[in-house]
């Protein structure tokens, strides 16, 4: 038996990432769909209410622009599309680290050992933190790559980083590019109707920019939880090396059930 996605052949945790995979697609589909009719509409009726009241010695003929933009409360389409999509990209790069996570906690949570007479499972260190920190994860998923043989998809490759970096710049900057450097690093010369990026301005995003990072750390949860369902309860893998090895390297610690 391998791993098998469309037989279902995949981890617990997968299957919860998946499904937030695709509210995220779909967020994002429908937010375009029901926002450009929306706007459309809310535009229609702007121009209507003009008319209704237009007189050609008191209006210029474009005063429905701000009927519009008093309507939608200045969030104008691009404005609007924006937020959605980095939201969407926030949430998917969030999705991929909790499945990073969730992937680790469902190998170890079966196992357990007795100390003293008592009950102990094994967790992995958290810092104090509700969550490991992404180093954790990273070296953790560096011990599996090793255990099981099978990843060809490093969880921090360069793809991830740099998901990884754009939902920084989203959350931490609101997208701002505050430097030369960071221009150049995120200009998108790929996306019809975007504005340039510029000193100053916000990062540019677009659809299709959202959909290229989500189908890449797709790529790397599809790769990855071959190996995470390998070694949990479902899968054919005896994972108590790898736990030895999580535990001795201090990526994992023993604590009271």
């Amino acid at each position: 038996m391998t791993w098998n996605e469309g037989a279902g052949t995949v981890s617990r945790t997968f299957d919860n990432w998946k499904e937030s995979d695709e509210q995220n697609r779909a967020f994002l589909k429908l937010s375009t769909q029901w926002s450009a009719d929306a706007y459309d509409q809310t535009w229609k009726q702007a121009e209507a209410a003009l008319n209704e009241v237009f007189d050609p010695d008191r209006h210029y003929g474009d005063e429905h622009v701000d009927i519009f933009d008093d309507a939608v409360d200045g969030l104008w389409p691009h404005d609007y599309h924006w937020l959605a999509e980095a939201a969407v990209l926030k949430n998917a790069v969030s999705s991929f680290e909790v499945y990073l996570e969730k992937g680790l906690q469902e190998i170890l949570q079966p196992w357990g050992l007795t100390e003293d007479g008592q009950p102990r499972r094994i967790v992995l260190k958290t810092g104090g933190y509700e969550s490991p920190t992404w180093g954790t994860l990273v070296r953790a998923y560096t011990l599996l790559d090793q255990a099981a043989a099978t990843l060809t998809v490093s969880v921090n490759s360069g793809d991830v980083k740099r998901a990884r970096s754009l939902r920084h710049l989203l959350t931490h900057q609101n997208g701002e590019l505050r430097s030369e450097s960071a221009v150049a690093e995120w200009h998108s010369d790929h996306e019809e109707h975007q504005p340039p990026a510029y000193l100053g301005g916000r990062v540019t995003l677009g659809t299709q920019r959202v959909l290229e990072t989500i189908d890449l750390l797709g790529a790397v949860v599809r790769q990855t939880d071959a190996a995470v369902w390998s070694f949990s309860p479902w899968g054919p893998s005896d994972p108590k090396q790898f736990i030895s090895q999580l535990v001795e390297k201090g990526i994992a610690e023993v604590v009271p059930r």
